[in-house]
């Protein structure tokens, strides 16, 4: 029994240190990343370690492709080339299940087995 109660308050332990760890990183990370010239406004991933991006550099918009070797600048944008767009303008794009359904069709599957 004693041995049950010192492995409960050692896992207790090791969440609540990991949590505040995690907090305490968290801070930091947040605070690293700010800047008061330029900001990430949007990014699209196109594979492994390659991605391209929209940064505001200034009054200046720049499109730039990132991969894991190197970052160039591909087009510098105007505000009226960024044009917000609606998932409904997105045609032929795959739609991704969300859990929620993917966990509702499992559920019936089970159903129908019993």
């Amino acid at each position: 029994m004693l041995r049950a109660i010192g492995s409960l308050i050692a896992v207790v332990l090791i969440l609540g240190g990991s949590y505040l760890a995690s907090k305490y990183i968290g801070r930091g990370m947040s605070k690293s990343s700010s800047s008061l010239y330029m900001r990430l406004l949007d990014q699209i991933t196109l594979g492994q370690d390659r991605h391209i991006a929209i940064i505001q550099v200034g009054g200046k918009y720049l499109l730039v492709g990132v991969t894991a070797g190197q970052i160039q600048v591909l087009a510098e944008l105007h505000d009226d080339d960024l044009i917000q767009i609606s998932p409904e303008d997105t045609e032929g794009k795959t739609n991704v299940p969300d859990f929620k359904m993917i966990m509702d069709k499992l559920s019936d599957l089970g159903k129908k087995r019993r």
